[in-house]
């Protein structure tokens, strides 16, 4: 059984380096912001195949509970590399997520099989 984590160690300003999926690993260029209970996060990730770049900005309300991260979307706004655009202020997807952290590193294993590697911004 993975160790609980306490919620406020997850709090900060996070720098994301990297995004795993099924065709693998792709560098990914954007920040996660986690404090009190609410996140936000802009990022962009290359796409295979194609000349652009897919990004992402989506906000809403966290949890932390034992080793899972569950987020939930109050806003999405998604679109670039080939895909259609998307934007929802209403969201309402929730995903719930494994962590691993350490002081310096958050790694979320999202439900997709997808993985986003972190790390904190040094001050």
């Amino acid at each position: 059984m993975a160790k609980p984590i306490n919620s406020s160690k997850i709090e900060g300003a996070w720098q994301m380096n990297s995004y795993v999926r099924k065709d693998g690993k792709a560098p990914l260029t954007g920040v996660l912001l986690l404090t009190s209970g609410r996140w936000s996060t802009l990022y962009f990730v290359p796409q295979n195949g194609v000349s652009s770049t897919w990004c992402s900005a989506e906000a809403g309300r966290y949890t932390v509970k034992g080793d899972e991260l569950t987020f939930r979307h109050d806003y999405t706004f998604q679109g670039g590399g080939g895909k259609e655009l998307v934007m929802d202020l209403t969201a309402t997807t929730v995903e719930t997520c494994r962590i691993v952290l350490t002081s310096e590193t958050l790694e979320i294993s999202f439900p997709s099989g997808n993985v986003i590697h972190c790390c904190r911004y040094s001050e």
